[in-house]
């Protein structure tokens, strides 16, 4: 089985059940974790621009009301502050593995780099390719989520590679962590 495209592009079904010969994964492996971080801040510019801004300006110019403006200002407001916290906390990186480096540049949206890490790091600056498997709430009906991280030494930065579900991850990360000769651990986050 040959190496997927991303780190994204894993289909959820997609485990060391189904495919057995995923643990041979060649190298080099190229990732993208931007895709579902841009996916939420393009939802956050789109409401703005489409929405809250038009929104406001219909109301102060046509139909004169106030109230509305207000409201919209403040939904607005409230937009600009969760698009914040998303943008500081969803950290994105793209790059690629090869037996020797890996090669991480941060995400970029419209021209505005992402948060993320950036370099080129040698396979012996990293600790261990880590799973965090991240079990759903009770509220929500999908599966397990996984997101593969190799760890970093010190003054080596941790690099998000993959999200995952459904035991992709596992099978990702233990495939990574024998191609770079690299420990392999997991462990349960919070989701």
């Amino acid at each position: 089985m040959g190496q997927p495209a991303t780190g994204e592009a894993l289909a959820p079904s997609r485990s060391r059940r189904h495919y057995p010969d995923y643990m041979a994964l060649p190298l080099p492996y190229s990732f993208d974790t931007s895709p579902v971080v841009k996916l939420i801040l393009r939802g956050v510019l789109g409401l703005l621009l489409v929405v809250i801004v038009p929104g406001i300006g219909y109301s102060l110019l046509v139909t004169h009301d106030l109230t509305a403006a207000v409201s919209l200002l403040v939904a607005g407001l409230i937009v600009v502050y969760f698009g914040r916290l998303f943008l500081q906390n969803l950290v994105t990186s793209r790059g690629t593995i090869t037996a020797d480096t890996v090669i991480v540049e941060p995400g970029t949206l419209y021209g505005i780099q992402l948060p993320g890490p950036r370099g080129r790091f040698r396979v012996q600056q990293f600790s261990s390719v880590r799973v965090e498997r991240i079990a759903p709430s009770g509220e929500v009906q999908h599966g397990r989520h996984e997101r593969v991280t190799i760890i970093g030494c010190a003054g080596t930065p941790d690099i998000l590679l993959a999200r995952t579900s459904d035991d992709a991850g596992r099978a990702l990360g233990q495939a990574l962590a024998t191609a770079l000769g690299l420990p392999y651990t997991e462990q349960i986050a919070p989701y």
